[in-house]
């Protein structure tokens, strides 16, 4: 039973759910090599977070030509030419999507800085099973350090999502869910036909207009709901960049507060800018972040940073923007 009758399987299969469509196709028609795809959503000041992630995918696993599928909500000129320019240079193709936006408008914002771009990911199925059986989405806040490959040797079974899963008792309480199985929605290895037999799109798309107080999230909180641990785990694949656990893996995730296009603390964030530098968006000098109220406490990360390397001048400058900004904060 649906709170909106529109959202429908017969009115997916028949729907165009984009605007306009780019196809950047420059993969060799004899390619050899295995072939992957691989998906992501965004709207237009994450283009520059893109590109350094599909430029570290393309540089670290040469021996799997891509297809890519960038969904946004609106671009510019530049950004979509730079996506033309890459698929140029790596032999690869790019198609880019411009996705009719008004159909997730009842669908929540959990938090202000969020964008409703997140809920494209729920129809990708229905536009991608054109092109293949398989996909992985990622998010746009990683870069690639190691071999993509171990997706294409994961069989799902009768599962449509293979995801990495991890305790989360209170969300499971808090939503109420009847499985103790809670995934990320980050990164996802789907099998489309299963999608769109499993009918997830539509059940997502019934959640529209429900009370945003009944979840702490977006996307991945209705999709665990209508999952509800139906779905195969996938081994620890990333190297996380957050407080609380770091661990090794084929992807560097900077889930933290902390993004590498806003400061650079660590080498993590610094082989981030390495991607970003030799891709085609413009590279990232400045190891600051934004001298604005909301980016005082990077300063202090940042300064805590060049204590330890002795940087005493530096260490200062921080100390001080620091100080200036918290207080502005708090004006």
């Amino acid at each position: 039973m649906y709170m909106n009758n529109k959202f429908t399987t017969a009115y997916f299969e028949s729907a165009k759910l984009y605007t306009e469509k780019y196809d950047f196709k420059y993969m060799d028609a004899n390619e050899s090599r295995d072939r992957m795809h691989v998906c992501f959503n965004i709207n237009d000041p994450f283009f520059k977070p893109l590109g350094a992630e599909i430029t570290s995918i393309l540089e670290v696993n040469d021996d799997i030509a891509f297809n890519f599928y960038v969904f946004v909500d609106v671009y510019s000129e530049d950004n979509k030419e730079n996506l033309r320019k890459t698929a140029e240079k790596y032999k690869c193709n790019i198609y880019l999507y411009v996705m009719d936006m008004s159909i997730y408008q009842d669908f929540h914002i959990k938090v202000k800085r969020f964008s409703r771009v997140t809920y494209i990911r729920i129809v990708m199925p229905w536009i991608l099973r054109q092109y293949t059986k398989y996909y992985l989405y990622l998010d746009s806040d990683m870069i690639c350090v190691g071999s993509l490959r171990r997706f294409l040797n994961i069989d799902l079974g009768d599962k449509a999502i293979g995801a990495l899963t991890y305790p989360t008792p209170d969300r499971v309480a808090f939503l109420k869910m009847k499985q103790d199985v809670y995934f990320s929605d980050g990164l996802m290895w789907i099998q489309v036909d299963e999608w769109i037999k499993q009918k997830i799109t539509e059940q997502v798309f019934s959640y529209q207009g429900a009370d945003p107080r009944r979840f702490k999230g977006q996307t991945q909180d209705l999709l665990n709901l209508v999952v509800e641990g139906n779905m195969k785990p996938i081994p620890e694949l990333f190297h996380h960049k957050n407080k609380d656990f770091s661990v090794q893996g084929i992807l560097i995730h900077y889930s933290g507060r902390d993004k590498p296009w806003e400061i650079v603390l660590d080498e993590d964030d610094e082989l981030w800018r390495h991607y970003l530098d030799i891709s085609f968006w413009p590279s990232m000098p400045d190891p600051m972040p934004p001298k604005k109220p909301e980016f005082y406490h990077s300063f202090k990360k940042l300064a805590e940073v060049y204590h330890k390397k002795g940087n005493t001048m530096k260490r200062l400058q921080c100390l001080f923007w620091y100080s200036v900004l918290k207080i502005q904060n708090k004006l």
